[in-house]
């Protein structure tokens, strides 16, 4: 990420590459109030939500300093409706450090309890969309990190909550003119609605005759300080909306809002399927989960301890974008279920140059010192507790992790909102009277529901709505060997192909074996054997073989391209039927919007990472079926979409 770099000129912030400063220091959260608050009507219309529409959207062209949102923010909290949402999607292309962000928030401090809010949970560490759930939900703050024109193409609103209100806060046009160009306001009306209001320091014609020619009044209003005019304005016409050009991934909307049924059925209790009840119990939903297990955390969810580290890439693609965004996600909610890290503990964590992959991660992915850091083989050894030999990744976020301990925070979280039953099987469903009707093995009736979610791992393969999805089942056993006098030195987990973590109760946890299409969980001592290996290879002479008292084997979903599966479920013979023909190469406004089983949705596939992925893979599943503003980019959703493989067949044509 290329961080904003700011020359601190008597304590405040200016940009040496723009030639300006971000705020008057004189009166910044005065001109806040005058050009983006009173010129968007913001207390009134904060004011006038209802229970039928309580939420609002704010979209901001330059988060800078930050300064817009928190005064924004500090309103909504004095003003709005409790059960209101502020979504506020913000573009930044150089985003401040939290170390730059919190020395510029001493300006204000009238704004300490939002500022403080925001910098608990503050990262900008790489690009694309990070989302940042505030004040128990009442807040949720997406940063776009990256060129306006390509974040603005990225987001993706729903009918019913298109952009109440614009911020357009970049530098000066003639400083900075592609936040002001017109594919940029192309984007804007894309994303607004009839009624949708802006405001903007500038009074620039250039930006005058943008938004003139996109459909705005534009009207020039009294500046604040310095500043003579600013502009302001509104969108008066409606107008038509560009077809997507890949509706193939298009998901359905809910053209009257949210639906009036607030409870699921979601069958699977690992962490997909608990860290999705969470989100529908924050947005006031009753939740009923099934699952085939004896217990809690009978499947992969249930090892007894794991890491939580980020997978990175040389390659910024969609995958890439969604690992390190979930991770940073993963990370905040932790904090947020358990301050005291009683489940899990922020450690750090390390990455050995154990093939010529990491290697080339080392020389060449860029350092960070929230994400990744090379540290020599000095250093590595100081910080982790245990002799290594060669250059490391360091990851000072990374964390030591409790599955078990983290679901029951989970469940305990949710309380009354959330029943569990254990111990049934779903062999069948069927959708008749708007509800999804559940039956057993026995072909007994279980539940019914009005909306069904399946997050039953690499068995949700069964069901024929979901047989296309290429989930593949995978083994995997990890060994637990008695710690010694050397190894109680480690102080976070290492990976080194394998893993190795700190003692625990006298027992260090490592692994794990990875089975394609094996279902067992029986313990199997060649199994051992290679996690030995492996950790020999990592750390030679820590252990030996007898060393070995325990494992665990579990069996976890994996798909052909690594990514979860996360979203609603289609029609697959409307898909066939519609997209059949997409390796010709036709316009993609020739191809219908994409159809949809009613109130069905899958979230599987999440392999070893299921930790890092599922909270945000969650919060994106919650979001599509309230049809709020999503989370994450279109690239992303398309990344994680349930018809991804049949896309990918028909255009190789394999169907």
């Amino acid at each position: 990420m290329n961080y904003a770099k700011p020359d601190w000129r008597d304590g405040q912030p200016y940009s040496p590459d723009f030639d300006d400063v971000y705020f008057s220091a004189d009166n910044g959260v005065e001109e806040t109030e005058h050009v983006f608050i009173q010129h968007n009507q913001l207390l009134q219309r904060f004011s006038s939500l209802s229970a039928q529409n309580n939420a609002f959207v704010i979209a901001e062209t330059g988060f800078g300093s930050g300064l817009n949102f928190l005064v924004s923010a500090k309103h909504w909290l004095e003003i709005a409706d409790p059960s209101a949402c502020l979504y506020y999607y913000s573009v930044e292309n150089t985003p401040f450090t939290l170390e730059d962000l919190a020395q510029a928030h001493t300006f204000w401090p009238e704004l300490k309890i939002v500022a403080s809010a925001l910098q608990a949970q503050y990262q900008a560490a790489s690009a694309g969309f990070h989302v940042f759930d505030l004040f128990e939900g009442r807040i949720k703050l997406v940063l776009m990190l990256g060129e306006v024109e390509p974040m603005l193409q990225q987001m993706q609103l729903p009918l019913n909550a298109r952009v109440d209100a614009w911020f357009l806060d970049g530098f000066a046009p003639s400083l900075n003119p592609q936040m002001w160009s017109d594919g940029v306001f192309s984007q804007i009306v894309r994303l607004s609605r009839v009624g949708s209001t802006f405001s903007t320091y500038t009074a620039a014609g250039i930006v005058k005759r943008g938004l003139l020619a996109a459909g705005f009044t534009v009207r020039k209003a009294s500046g604040c300080g310095k500043k003579r005019h600013n502009l302001c304005g509104e969108l008066e016409r409606e107008c038509s909306q560009p077809h997507p050009n890949q509706p193939w991934y298009t998901y359905p909307e809910l053209k009257s809002g949210a639906p009036a049924a607030r409870s699921v059925c979601i069958v699977g209790a690992g962490i997909a399927g608990l860290s999705t009840a969470w989100s529908l119990v924050k947005r006031g939903f009753q939740v009923e989960v099934i699952d085939a297990g004896e217990q809690l955390g009978a499947q992969a969810s249930g090892n007894p301890r794991a890491m939580l580290m980020p997978r990175l890439s040389l390659q910024h693609s969609a995958d890439a974008e969604f690992y390190l965004a979930a991770y940073f996600y993963a990370l905040r909610c932790l904090q947020q279920l358990d301050e005291q890290q009683i489940s899990w503990q922020q450690t750090g964590g390390m990455q050995l140059a154990t093939s010529q992959r990491i290697k080339k991660q080392l020389a060449e992915y860029p350092q960070d010192k929230a994400l990744a850091q090379v540290l020599d083989a000095s250093a590595a050894s100081q910080l982790s507790g245990l002799k290594i030999d060669d250059a490391v990744h360091y990851f000072p976020l990374g964390a030591c992790i409790y599955p078990l301990r983290i679901l029951q925070r989970l469940i305990d979280d949710m309380g009354d909102r959330l029943s569990i039953r254990y111990n049934c099987t779903v062999q069948s469903f069927d959708f008749r009277d708007q509800q999804w009707w559940l039956k057993d093995e026995h072909n007994e009736f279980i539940t019914a529901s009005s909306c069904l979610v399946l997050a039953s791992a690499w068995q949700t393969r069964r069901f024929e709505p979901f047989n296309h999805l290429h989930l593949q089942p995978a083994r995997g056993q990890l060994s637990l060997f008695r710690a010694n006098h050397r190894s109680r030195q480690l102080k976070m987990p290492v990976s080194y192909g394998g893993y190795l973590l700190p003692a625990d109760n006298a027992q260090h946890v490592t692994g794990a074996s990875f089975e394609l299409d094996d279902c067992s969980t029986d313990l199997r001592e060649r199994e051992d054997k290679t996690n030995f290996e492996d950790l020999n290879h990592g750390f030679e002479g820590l252990f030996k073989a007898q060393d070995i008292c325990g494992g665990r084997a579990s069996v976890r979903a994996v798909t052909p391209d690594r990514t979860p599966v996360v979203g609603p479920a289609p029609v697959k013979q409307s898909y066939i039927d519609d997209y059949a023909d997409l390796h010709k190469g036709k316009a993609a406004r020739t191809y219908p919007l994409a159809r949809y089983l009613a109130n069905l949705y899958v979230n599987t596939g999440h392999g070893a990472r299921g930790f890092s992925s599922a909270f945000l893979s969650a919060q994106l599943l919650a979001a599509t079926i309230c049809d709020e503003p999503l989370p994450v980019s279109n690239r992303v959703r398309y990344a994680l979409h349930p018809a991804r493989f049949l896309v990918r067949s028909f255009k190789k044509k394999k169907i």
